[in-house]
């Protein structure tokens, strides 16, 4: 005799995972593609990989420079002409700029560009030190310009439907043979001024096609059979270190204050990012098939903030968790998995200024959990997509807060398991 009772019953649950929870601010990408240390870096695994890279000016608060490194410079005609380079014409450093990812001011705006490299160091990637290279004998040249200008320069073969947009910047010639010839090496600063909030991404040397990457170019010679040099970001030999770095964020000034009441927070010009620390019953996902999860968070209205009835998408990742990251929570907050088992979690457009509960999906993240070693610590890692490029932070209450109904909580909607039933 067959069952008759075959339908599915679905319930509802919530459940009190979060054990910790924090925010950590400081986050505006470290600069180009570079082995971490104690990570292991086969398949690409332990790299930090960077689509792009910001340079951001907030008069008030923020100074974000950006430093492309070129350490090997041709001194030759060509690669089959052993002839010194006496002369260099047109020369420029090419960039690539994402619009859909930058602030760009109606009004006008400045790149300037630097000269840091201290040619007596071999490895020279401390900050504080590179950041006092940006002086008035340092600077090479500048670029002001609008945001239609930018918006006009497309990159042959994609349009304006495209957000990336050509951004050359021209270098004296004079400056370029001086360096071609002396040092065989460049290292450019590049800072930008405002009278008002600006931020450029540029498209970052790794994980893009050649095209669009960072550039140097000269013309060696007035001869039209010579071809230009187009010279590709490098440090040192190539060769994989920790220390090396083909393009470098260096954070200037950040006056960012986290909000005093121990909030979670997400997003701003320098970002932060808000860990919560999970622990789910291991019981409890044997026993139930998932339909939905959400962890539902509670916002905490901002409404006198930068930009407090726009929105930002937020989004939801799962942080790697690992002997190499030690316990140091900023750490995990820092390594990100875009994907779990091939998993990326729905982000969320959120206002500053609004309240209530937002429900971020996770569903995706518990069913790869049920494959995965309980013993593994699990966490959930809040962030903006508008990281340093948009004003916007919005805030939720954490766990610590006093009244339990606005702490963080996950919801499920389940079915039960019915091992061995009869269809």
């Amino acid at each position: 005799m067959l069952c008759t009772d075959n339908a599915l019953v679905f319930k509802d649950t919530i459940l009190d995972i979060v054990v910790s929870d924090s925010a950590f601010p400081g986050f505006t990408g470290i600069g180009e593609r570079w082995p971490a240390p104690a990570l292991a870096t086969v398949n690409d695994f332990g790299f930090l990989n960077e689509s792009f890279v910001p340079v951001v000016s907030r008069p008030d608060s923020v100074d974000i420079r950006q430093v492309f490194r070129f350490d090997t410079l041709p001194r030759t005609l060509s690669p089959t002409d052993s002839t010194q380079v006496t002369a260099v014409t047109d020369s420029k450093l090419l960039l690539v700029l994402d619009t859909a990812r930058s602030l760009l001011p109606s009004g006008s705006t400045t790149v300037s560009i630097y000269d840091v490299d201290d040619s007596t160091l071999t490895v020279d990637t401390v900050q504080s030190a590179i950041a006092a290279r940006f002086t008035p004998a340092r600077l090479l040249t500048t670029r002001t310009f609008t945001r239609a200008e930018v918006l006009a320069d497309t990159l042959v073969g994609l349009g304006s439907l495209s957000s990336s947009r050509a951004f050359p910047i021209s270098i004296p010639n004079a400056s370029m043979l001086r360096l071609v010839k002396e040092r065989k090496r460049i290292r450019l600063g590049l800072r930008i001024t405002s009278g008002s909030s600006a931020a450029l991404r540029f498209v970052a040397p790794t994980r893009n096609a050649p095209e669009l990457t960072p550039r140097v170019t000269y013309d060696p010679s007035p001869d039209t059979a010579v071809r230009p040099w187009v010279v590709g970001t490098q440090f040192g030999d190539g060769s994989a270190s920790g220390l090396q770095f083909r393009s470098q964020t260096l954070v200037v000034r950040d006056r960012t204050v986290l909000l005093n009441d121990g909030s979670l927070e997400a997003g701003g010009m320098v970002g932060v990012r808000s860990l919560l620390k999970v622990q789910v019953p291991r019981r409890f996902l044997d026993t139930v098939t998932i339909v939905r999860a959400s962890l539902d968070l509670t916002q905490r209205p901002l409404r006198f903030t930068p930009g407090a009835t726009d929105g930002v998408r937020l989004r939801m990742r799962v942080g790697i968790a690992g002997p190499a990251l030690g316990s140091d929570p900023r750490r995990l907050v820092e390594f990100l998995d875009p994907t779990i088992e091939g998993v990326q979690l729905p982000s969320l457009r959120i206002l500053p200024a609004d309240s209530g509960v937002k429900s971020f999906d996770v569903g995706g993240a518990l069913r790869v959990w049920l494959t995965q070693d309980s013993t593994i610590a699990t966490s959930f890692i809040l962030y903006s997509e508008g990281e340093t490029f948009q004003e916007q932070r919005p805030a939720f209450f954490s766990r610590r807060n006093s009244n339990p109904a606005v702490r963080p909580r996950l919801r499920v909607t389940y079915t039960l398991r019915r091992e061995g039933a009869i269809p």
